[in-house]
């Protein structure tokens, strides 16, 4: 019996031994045996060669999120919007200046040009207007001169009125298509000068720095404009200015 106990404990101190290490001093004398901490068991973890399925959901996801992040910098880059600073307003004086359109009408040289070429072309083709209606009017008289008289068989008498009708009409739409012209380019030639002198008007208020320009013409709403604040002559010099700048 005591064999076999001695047997067990050399067991026991072998195995003591074996999960245990020695400390040993420097002159060589063991000091203390600390136990060893046996290694765990490593768990088993998931991969994709045994796991064909997990790792197909694993791709998808990431994907998805990427996706998601692309869409968020997407829009997020679209709703920055560039803010621009607002360009300060000078503050006008609270003055008001006058410009005087007959005066503007009769020494801006532009006016007079146009206002000659206007005149001008429509004269010359009132010209042209009149002298057909009077060939019309000479060319009805002799058909009414030959009807009365029985010179003509009744087919001439249809062509000849016919052909009568259709050149009124034709001097008819003439007539109207060269007003229509006439009054598109009148107005485009207003308009011209409108543009013209409100540039100018600005050019010159930079010097004022008023807070109002009006335009008025004799005879006109305005019973009285202060001489002090006219500045129609100043106008006038710079419109014709910057017209011989560009002929």
């Amino acid at each position: 019996m005591e064999e076999i106990f001695e047997e067990k404990n050399e067991e026991m101190k072998s195995e003591v031994v074996e999960n245990t290490a020695t400390v040993v001093d420097e002159k060589g004398f063991v000091v203390e045996n600390k136990p060893v901490e046996s290694p765990e068991k490593e768990v088993a973890k998931p991969s994709c060669k045994n796991n064909s399925s997990l790792c197909h959901w694993i791709v998808e996801g990431v994907l998805a999120a990427a996706v998601i992040a692309l869409f968020i910098l997407h829009f997020a880059g679209n709703n920055k919007k560039a803010t621009v600073a607002p360009k300060p307003v000078e503050v006008g004086t609270g003055e008001v200046v006058y410009i005087n359109i007959d005066s503007v009408n009769e020494k801006y040289e532009m006016v007079k040009i146009l206002k000659d070429t206007l005149e001008a072309e429509q004269q010359k083709q009132e010209v042209i207007f009149n002298n057909r209606q009077k060939a019309l009017e000479t060319k009805a008289a002799n058909f009414e001169k030959n009807y009365s008289s029985g010179s003509l068989t009744p087919q001439q008498a249809q062509y000849a009125q016919q052909s009568l009708q259709e050149e009124s009409t034709r001097l008819q739409r003439d007539y109207s298509n060269y007003m229509e012209d006439f009054q598109s380019r009148y107005a485009a030639a207003l308009e011209q000068m409108a543009d013209s002198l409100n540039a100018a008007a600005q050019r010159v208020n930079a010097s004022y720095n008023a807070s109002y320009i009006f335009t008025y013409q004799d005879g006109g709403q305005l019973l009285y404009a202060d001489p002090a604040h006219d500045i129609t002559n100043e106008v006038i010099e710079e419109l014709n200015r910057s017209f011989k700048k560009k002929k």
